[in-house]
């Protein structure tokens, strides 16, 4: 079938081919993917962007805080396009920067869902990046161990585009596995995987009354330029009050559950708390029933706001679009991060960037969420070897698929170290491409000095 549909091409259509050529082919659009094609091509190589969706920013576009900039004991150590979108936003509104929060993190970075949105299409759009919406990768054509091209349904059909080096950022190493890279997928002994969620957009509400009636912490607050007064952006609590409401109705699967606020806005707020258990990300049945799950829950827990918790009496409400999924396939790559990495802090001579918001894992079976520290100095580096698949030589995986345990994903998985390993992915990348070499052998000191002169990393790299 699809040799007969490249036999039907016409010669203007062959051209069009063509343009389908590149040196930095990024698959994902989510914030990784922003962050890698961004990086590649403001590396000088030709860059295409496919997004599965019809617009750019992932999980960020709904309003979810890009999870975390700053150690527990107050150092920042993300740095690069991480930042430069947070600056970008605070110019128009769109964020309030990093606030102190004393829970069990050092300080949040909300973000408004559209206007990330907005500046991510901006970046890509300077950066000279060609994205392609729509775009579904079908398949891959692999020779000698090296991707020699990508099959992708597009409007019109369906296209091969080639390039010399490729980025998986498609969260479920779509790209890696069809060109037979080995991954584990869950936990890798019960095959379970953190469940799907959804996040509830909320309008006209009282943010400051919602906080009261329900924070089990202090709320990080801020200000913004046309509100001066104080309100709170970030906090969590728990709906342990109306347990016999949440049973009687059946809103949540569990008594005392769990839920997170987040806002750059007095009178708008994102809630996240819903959770569908037992899907598989990767089966397009199982997202498909999760989707239709987690619209009818948010139905049911924005009437259970508006009839019950102070605050949200006024409100309307506006499910996301799509559902968020945390944990599907991860790769077997040259390295795996594994759960002592975590606990003890650990640093690496291969190092992209690095980590510092705390393990993150919500139950398989009943969705509520744990937390558990990073050691040492609040942060441990990325590898560049966990990121590279072992037996596929010209692709680099970067965001939440990149090689580690369950249990160190918890971590791996979060927005700002994904922006971190998109920016190092699109340097090594465009770097690979230029010097014509595998990304195994790709000189990682050439690519640190990289990333450093261009504000990765803040000062010099710490190694053991």
């Amino acid at each position: 079938m699809y040799t007969s549909i490249r036999l039907c091409l016409s010669e203007k259509e062959e051209v069009l081919m063509n343009d389908f050529d590149c040196d930095v082919l990024v698959v994902g659009g989510g914030v990784t993917g922003v962050a890698a094609a961004t990086a590649a091509a403001r590396s000088g190589a030709k860059t295409i962007l496919l997004e599965s969706k019809t617009f750019v920013g992932g999980n960020a576009t709904t309003g979810l805080c890009l999870h975390n900039y700053i150690t527990k004991f107050g150092r920042q150590v993300v740095f690069g396009i991480a930042q430069e979108l947070v600056d970008r936003l605070k110019k128009i509104g769109g964020a309030v920067g990093h606030i102190p929060y004393g829970s069990f993190v050092h300080s949040v970075t909300p973000v408004d869902g559209e206007m990330f949105r907005i500046v991510s299409t901006e970046l890509l759009d300077e950066a000279n990046v060609t994205v392609l919406f729509g775009a579904n990768v079908i398949g891959t054509e692999v020779k000698g161990g090296k991707i020699t091209g990508v099959k992708a349904a597009v409007k019109g059909g369906i296209r091969e585009i080639r390039a010399k080096s490729y980025i998986d950022a498609s969260g479920d190493a779509d790209v890696a596995v069809s060109a037979g890279a080995n991954y584990t997928k869950g936990d890798r002994k019960t095959g379970k995987m953190q469940p799907v969620s959804m996040v509830l957009r909320c309008f006209g509400t009282n943010n400051q009354e919602i906080a009261d009636s329900i924070a089990v912490s202090t709320p990080a607050m801020a200000t913004r330029s046309d509100y001066p007064k104080p309100f709170p952006v970030y906090f969590n609590g728990a709906f342990s009050q109306w347990n016999d409401i949440i049973r009687e109705k059946k809103i949540f699967p569990n008594e005392d559950h769990k839920v997170f606020f987040n806002t750059v806005w007095p009178n708008h707020i994102n809630v996240n708390t819903s959770a569908v258990i037992g899907i598989d990300g990767t089966d397009p049945l199982s997202l498909s029933r999760a989707t239709v799950e987690l619209t009818k829950q948010l139905h049911r827990i924005s009437q259970f706001l508006k009839e019950n918790v102070p605050g949200f009496r006024n409100a309307y409400f506006v499910p996301s679009i799509f559902a968020g999924v945390r944990e599907t396939r991860r790769i077997e790559g040259l390295y795996e991060i594994s759960d002592e990495d975590v606990t003890v802090g650990r640093k690496f001579e291969d190092t992209i960037g690095q980590i510092c918001f705390p393990v993150d894992i919500h139950d398989p079976d009943t969705g509520q969420a744990s937390f558990y520290e990073i050691g040492d100095d609040g942060a441990f580096d990325i590898p560049y070897r966990a990121m590279i698949p072992k037996n596929v030589d010209n692709i680099i995986v970067a965001g939440r698929c990149i090689s580690a345990t369950s249990f160190a994903h918890g971590s791996t998985r979060n927005m700002a170290p994904c922006l971190v390993m998109g920016e190092s992915a699109g340097v090594a990348a465009a770097l690979a491409a230029e010097h014509n070499v595998n990304m195994p052998e790709l000189d990682i000191k050439k690519l640190q000095d990289t990333l450093e002169e261009r504000g990765v990393f803040l000062g010099k790299r710490v190694t053991q």
